[in-house]
């Protein structure tokens, strides 16, 4: 009967202890509960329930932020800001796959002690906190290298310097992602929890304290930046000893330094298409034409956010729901599908009768799309979350190379049809809609794929035990 049982190979993301497979996206000492089972314990339960208000208030938050910005400084002043934005957390987007073998690195070590397993013979522990440190500054050194290529193309000869404050804010995030994934590999939910509400909170305050006393771009983006390590330190004062004793992995660096490359490239697909895609606008708006990106960005980021926001939150629940109900797969991705198309038909419909006035009402008159750019926009970001529910499907199968190559699929089809000769509304509704349709359709036949290898696999094997001398 052992001998029957399927194993699947160790991937770039997953290791098995036991009989246990711990994910980036599955990494606590018990896997993000299924709501639906009574006997989720209620400790897990109340896990699930912090972090998801976490990310809400930091929702709230970044909405608060994009709102104060745009009604204060201006469309023009906005597509500046935004693009600052979009610089950073682009790269805060590529450094989730740090936080995510980090994550991996120190559940993998924690559930071993645990269980009382040995560690592999001849690794030594690695510090997370020194790996962060050294990823800080080679990160910092690659940002500032590179912003010969996109500082003045995207902000203009009079924002460049701005680049200094992603490189700053981009090496003090290293420190956040990697405590991050200390905290979650760890189940440190509570630090977790206030780790992602604290940082929206204070930068919301900040933000909105430095446009009381001036519109001044240097000001804000210090603003911007500061709530990575006051957050960090405020929450490391918490529980220091933890923090430092959960960060000593038993890994060694070579593997590290591997898996974190491996896994912040797949990231950088995703960054991309979500968190840079506002910074490729400003490629092909230029820089003298700030005032129509910025109406342009805020429609973007409004308009995903519904969808967005709230599957970015529950995508460890989604790849655990896939993984404890496999033979529910299908039904369940039809279900998602079906209520983002639902949502998405509201929402289109209602931007369609009220849009306009409403973004008038609310950010003045300096917005200037239509009726029809807004529901065409939030229909590319359905697509989008259709893309977020069949990577969550993909991961939990341990298929974390189509999982790649569905976003990867999608990020190069969107930049490559940002080049139709369209106006730059209709170029950005385009792109979003068929890039994430194309890798949508990537990830969805490479799951049937898999599932008729998995059926035909098992078909054999009980042929094989049918046609056994040995059975009766």
């Amino acid at each position: 009967m052992l001998a029957c049982r399927e194993r699947r190979p160790p991937s770039i993301l997953s290791r098995t202890i036991g009989e246990r497979s711990i994910t980036a996206f599955e990494p606590l000492n018990e896997p993000i509960p299924d709501i639906e089972e009574a006997s989720a314990p209620r400790s897990a339960r109340s896990s699930v329930v912090l972090i998801l208000g976490a990310t809400a208030i930091a929702g709230i938050a970044g909405y608060v932020v994009t709102w104060r910005v745009y009604t204060e400084v201006g469309a023009a002043g906005y597509g500046v800001f935004s693009v600052f934005w979009s610089a950073l957390f682009l790269v805060v987007g590529i450094l989730f796959g740090l936080q995510q073998e980090s994550t991996r690195a120190t559940a993998q070590t924690v559930v071993a002690k645990r269980d009382g397993l040995p560690g592999r013979a001849g690794v030594r522990r690695t510090s997370l906190w020194a790996f962060a440190a050294i990823a800080a500054l080679v990160i910092g050194v690659v940002v500032i290298a590179t912003s010969v290529l996109w500082a003045v193309p995207s902000l203009g000869s009079a924002n460049a310097g701005l680049a200094w404050f992603v490189a700053v804010g981009a090496a003090l995030n290293c420190l956040v992602a990697a405590a991050s994934g200390v905290m979650a590999g760890a189940g440190m939910w509570r630090q977790l929890a206030a780790i992602v509400a604290l940082d929206g909170i204070l930068r919301v305050i900040g933000v909105v304290a430095v446009l009381g006393v001036t519109h001044d771009i240097v000001p804000l983006a210090i603003a911007v930046i500061a709530p990575f390590p006051i957050s960090l330190i405020v929450v490391f004062l918490t529980a220091p000893r933890a923090f430092v004793e959960n960060a000593r992995v038993a890994i060694g660096v070579r593997s590290l330094v591997a898996n974190t490359g491996r896994t912040m490239l797949a990231a950088s697909a995703t960054a991309v298409l979500i968190n840079g895609f506002p910074l490729v606008l400003s490629f092909f708006a230029g820089p003298e034409n700030h005032s129509d990106l910025g109406s342009l960005v805020l429609a973007v980021t409004l308009t995903r956010a519904p969808i967005l926001v709230p599957l970015t939150a529950l995508s460890s629940f989604l790849v655990s729901r896939f993984s404890h109900h496999p033979d529910r797969t299908a039904r369940t991705i039809a279900l998602l599908l079906g209520g983002i198309a639902v949502v998405i038909l509201l929402l289109c419909g209602a931007a369609w009768l009220w849009g306009e006035p409403v973004m008038h009402l609310v950010f003045g008159s300096q917005f200037d799309l239509s009726a029809g750019v807004l529901v065409a926009l939030i229909a590319s970001s359905g697509l989008i979350g259709a893309l977020f529910v069949s990577g969550s499907a993909v991961l939990a199968r341990n298929l974390h190379g189509l999982y790649a190559l569905g976003w990867v699929a999608a990020s190069v089809v969107t930049l490559a049809l940002l080049f139709v000769p369209l106006p730059l509304a209709g170029r950005a509704a385009l792109a979003l809609a068929v890039g994430p349709a194309v890798g949508l359709v990537v990830h969805l036949i490479g799951l049937r794929a898999a599932g008729r290898g998995v059926s035909s696999g098992r078909d054999a094997a009980a042929a094989a035990a049918s046609s056994s001398p040995a059975t009766p």
